[in-house]
């Protein structure tokens, strides 16, 4: 059967709303955005995206893990199975409007073909597979773990895509302190071999290549025993529990701890002895005396008092001693610090008020109750990294997640900019915690780096001290060079994947990969102040728009959510929107919109060789089957570095269908979805000429001639 019957579907998740309107609606990537759009039922939507020709993948096999909120609405996770296995990392995302009207699908399923199902179960119940001990002997070798544990190992079965197919794998989740750092392996489940990673840890900047384990496979000294140290730590884990209840502390649970109600005061910098004091001179090696007028006393809210002793423990943030070096969290027993810089009271303090009051900042905005982001105790370690000048967020968004900072050079526990970048990293990884692969190395960088300089721009000098400046006071001095804000020369190239901290050249300019992603963020906020609006509609928006996403996403679909975000929230001044796509457009991470042009068909173009000739982008051909013998070709040059999307919309009674070829008569693609369905095609140009395809449609079913066999085709590059 080549269309699946929704009659022999059952409907999982009914909204009691009319059938979609698809023409309301625009891809980008993996992301598609609807307008005015409401759906009988979730099942449908499913369905229509992901019913491929050929494709095994049934509804059947995809499960509803978990129902978000969000400012907008809901956001309903479907993980895709394959014999009862997930596929790592393979989910789509179907967001519904508060008003009950879709918002967006994002879709990483992969389709399943009858070879490689078969291949599947040949994987799973006739080759043999080492064992779960095996596996998570070779990843701790593969790790060359030399640093204690912060969270006990953990191998689960997966499915890795692959090409062809699917490879059943252990999935392994090692978290160790740095320099060793936390890491995600894929290991071969029948012969052990590394298939993939990534690390879980996210240092503020790069320190060569140590968050790779090709590098660290480099590296010479003993590697630690695996079951001794799983064994320590689970008894060390266990027993910090057990002291924090006895005791009363909070210990970053799952959910948010109660307000004590008793606050205490201490020294603080806000954001930085830099910006408050508006100088260039202060150093690292600045006498202790010139720091003096920097200091700020600030209320330190919501403490655990526990015998008499004050400690740095409250609903939002626990100060605790987590990496090397082993240094205990600071207490008094009357509420009030005092210490200074070069004290690790200093930095108990200063990261403690500056993450609670971030969070209070963000409740501020609605993300409050089932909408929550970090509304809970996260750990933090304000001494740590094995005193290396870096900071990171470990974990991906579970609770065993924590921040610590180093102390190299400037401590980073002194400047706000690298406590809330740390913390932006916690903010993405809490929404989503499937921000890996596509874009998301570079994009979670420069979220951070946006998150901190959002704040510093709202204090009093924040808009005069350097206001492009990310990293105010850790760096942009002697420890190291800092990232800029204003890298609106730095432009996107859609054939390439941008991670973390790398080194770009792009059209004779050099710009970190980090800076092309924070440049039209910061611009977009800085623009939006300038024009009386406020900073809280600006985050607000940006936060919104990474609910409903998953993983592999691409700079241009993160922009797509964050200019979708803000029209929804601020539908009555699309001034928000327009900045921020405005922005985007200036970088090349969204395209600049081509003023649309509507032409006919003209027949006869039933070869290649008479095929219409698309010119421009956004071109809607009005085109007529006049019979069911009829197909229709297009002619399409597409620029280098472009990607071609072919949207065909039939009339309602009618299905016809939408191929793509090569110059050289290649099938690249096809959509035949049913009776009134859009199909859709995509291509990517990816080399550094243009190229020819061909755009064919095909009569399936349903009505002919000029009055009933009539469709819109619409081309956009």
């Amino acid at each position: 059967m080549r269309k699946p019957s929704l009659s022999l579907l059952a409907a999982s998740v009914l909204l009691a709303l009319a059938a979609p309107a698809h023409s309301a609606s625009h891809s980008v990537e993996n992301l598609t955005i609807y307008a005015g759009v409401k759906a009988a039922n979730l099942n449908q939507i499913l369905l229509e995206h992901t019913s491929t020709p050929g494709n095994k993948m049934r509804l059947e096999n995809l499960v509803l893990t978990r129902v978000q909120e969000s400012l907008l609405g809901k956001h309903y996770y479907y993980q895709q199975m394959l014999r009862g296995i997930p596929v790592d990392r393979a989910e789509i995302v179907v967001s519904v409007s508060n008003k009950g009207e879709l918002l967006k699908v994002f879709n990483e399923v992969k389709p399943v073909s009858g070879a490689a199902d078969s291949a599947a179960v040949n994987q799973l119940y006739n080759q043999p597979q080492i064992a779960k001990d095996k596996a998570m002997d070779r990843a701790w070798s593969n790790m060359k773990v030399q640093h204690k544990l912060v969270a006990e190992p953990k191998s689960t079965l997966v499915w890795v895509p692959v090409a062809g197919g699917f490879q059943l794998a252990h999935k392994v989740e090692i978290a160790a302190q740095m320099p060793t750092g936390g890491f995600v392996q894929y290991l071969n489940a029948h012969n052990g071999e590394l298939i993939d990673s990534y690390s879980t840890s996210k240092p503020r900047l790069a320190k060569g290549t140590e968050r790779s384990l090709a590098a660290r496979s480099l590296l010479a000294g003993p590697v630690l025993d695996r079951q001794s140290e799983t064994t320590e730590v689970v008894a060390r884990l266990g027993k910090l529990q057990e002291g924090a209840s006895a005791q009363g502390l909070r210990t970053g649970g799952a959910t948010a701890a109660a307000a004590s109600g008793i606050n205490g005061s201490g020294y603080v910098f806000d954001p930085d002895p830099r910006t408050a004091l508006n100088s260039d001179a202060l150093t690292d090696t600045s006498a202790a005396s010139a720091f003096d007028a920097a200091y700020s006393t600030k209320t330190l809210r919501d403490l655990t008092v526990t015998s008499g002793v004050y400690s740095l423990s409250g609903p939002y943030i626990t100060i605790v001693n987590i990496e090397a070096p082993n240094t205990a969290p600071s207490t008094t027993t009357n509420g009030v610090w005092t210490a200074k810089r070069g004290n690790n009271a200093f930095d108990d303090t200063n990261v403690y008020f500056h993450i609670d009051q971030n969070q209070r900042y963000i409740q501020s905005l609605g993300f409050t109750g089932t909408k929550s982001i970090i509304n809970r105790p996260l750990r933090v370690d304000t001494d740590g990294v094995n005193g290396d000048d870096n900071s990171h967020y470990s974990g991906g968004g579970g609770t065993n997640d924590y921040l610590a900072f180093g102390h190299g050079c400037v401590n980073d526990s002194e400047d706000a900019d690298v406590i809330l970048h740390e913390y932006g990293h916690g903010i993405q990884a809490n929404i989503n915690s499937s921000w890996t692969g596509g874009d998301t190395g570079a994009m979670g960088e420069g979220f951070g780096d946006y998150w901190a300089a959002s704040y510093s721009y709202s204090t009093p000098n924040g808009r005069t001290y350097h206001p492009e400046w990310a990293f105010s006071w850790d760096g942009h001095g002697a420890c190291w060079g800092g990232r800029m804000l204003n890298r609106t020369d730095a432009k996107y190239n859609s054939a390439k994947t941008y991670g973390a901290h790398q080194a770009v050249t792009e059209g004779g300019v050099s710009f970190q990969s980090d800076e092309l992603w924070s440049a039209p963020l910061f611009q977009s906020m800085v623009a939006l102040i300038a024009a009386g609006k406020p900073r809280e509609n600006i985050d607000k928006i940006i936060l919104e728009a990474h609910f409903g996403l998953g993983s592999n996403i691409k700079m241009p679909a993160m922009a797509t959510a964050i200019v979708n975000a803000a029209a929804n929230l601020f539908p009555n001044d699309l001034t928000y929107a327009n900045t921020f796509r405005a922005k985007f457009e200036a970088q090349n991470i969204l395209s600049t919109v081509t003023p649309g042009t509507t032409i006919s068909e003209t027949e006869s173009n039933n070869t290649t060789a008479t095929a219409n000739n698309i010119a421009t982008s956004n071109t809607t051909v009005n085109g007529t089957m006049s019979a069911s013998t009829d197909v229709d070709y297009f002619k399409v040059t597409i620029p280098a570095g472009k990607t071609l999307k072919a949207v065909l919309t039939p009339n309602s009674t009618s299905d016809y269908d939408l191929e793509l070829y090569s110059s050289t008569g290649t099938k690249l693609t096809s959509s035949t979805n049913g009776t009134g369905a859009t199909d859709t095609v995509t291509n990517a140009n990816t080399g550094t000429t243009s190229k020819v395809v061909y755009a064919k449609v095909i009569y399936y079913g349903g009505g002919t001639g000029s009055t009933n066999g009539k469709y819109s085709l619409n081309f956009t590059w």
